[in-house]
């Protein structure tokens, strides 16, 4: 749950940390004072310190009360999420000028704008986005899906796969020969949930997998071919050579 939060804060521990253990806690809300928040001074972190006392929580309570934590201190989750959250926010503030700058660096290596600048326009919140894409889909015959960016992502990847030049020839080509149509239920799957629907799920998966690892020896495949006309058809210039001295 905290693990993104502690990785971005640079935590030594953000695998291991379990906040069901009580010295994981208290030594990272320490860690989070001497190194992040900083509000009390050095000389002031001594009950915070002593990880072990049994005034330890009367200190936290205090702390939390002086940063004016708006989270009921008797929810540990709730409130260190609140910490981890202050403390990325006084992070960012203290190095701004270095993470607009990587922000900036990033948003360059992003690929470019679509050819389209009216699909830059458009709302995915919107109602009108919802309902288009609720058509599409339903037209595609996909399933639904509670978001609907990744119900036009999973439309969009359809319509690349199946209308794109290359399938529709691909297709054509298809069409000319008998096709044999394999069951899912004869499929052998390797393994047994003990669920049918399950098993029926574990199967699509797998064949969308083998799909996948086609394609990819198809890629590689035009590679390979490429590199070979390169390297056995090599273009020269007759002009550079040199007979004798």
């Amino acid at each position: 749950m905290f693990r993104r939060k502690l990785k971005a804060l640079g935590h030594h521990h953000c695998d291991e940390f379990d906040i069901n253990d009580k010295k994981d806690l208290r030594t990272l809300v320490l860690w989070l004072e001497d190194q992040k928040i900083r509000f009390y001074p050095s000389e002031n972190r001594k009950a915070l310190r002593e990880v072990d006392s049994p005034n330890w929580q009367d200190a936290f309570t205090k702390y939390l009360r002086d940063l004016e934590c708006p989270v009921d201190f008797r929810k540990e989750s709730p409130v260190l999420d609140w910490l981890l959250g202050y403390a990325i926010q006084l992070e960012y503030s203290d190095n701004a000028s270095q993470y607009q700058s990587l922000a900036k660096t990033a948003h360059q290596m992003q690929e470019p704008a679509v050819a389209d600048p009216s699909l830059a326009k458009l709302d995915p919140d919107s109602a009108d986005f919802k309902a288009g894409v609720t058509s599409l889909a339903k037209l595609l015959q996909l399933p639904t899906h509670t978001d609907h960016v990744k119900l036009f992502q999973a439309a969009r990847r359809l319509l690349e796969d199946r209308f794109s030049k290359v399938a529709l020839a691909t297709a054509a080509e298809d069409a000319k020969q008998p096709t044999e149509v394999f069951p899912l239920d004869k499929m052998e799957l390797g393994f047994n949930t003990q669920d049918k629907a399950l098993n029926q799920a574990a199967k699509v998966l797998r064949l969308l997998h083998i799909a996948e690892l086609r394609q990819l020896q198809t890629n590689i495949n035009e590679i390979i071919v490429a590199v070979q006309t390169l390297t056995a058809n090599p273009k020269t210039d007759d002009r550079l050579g040199k007979v004798g001295r």
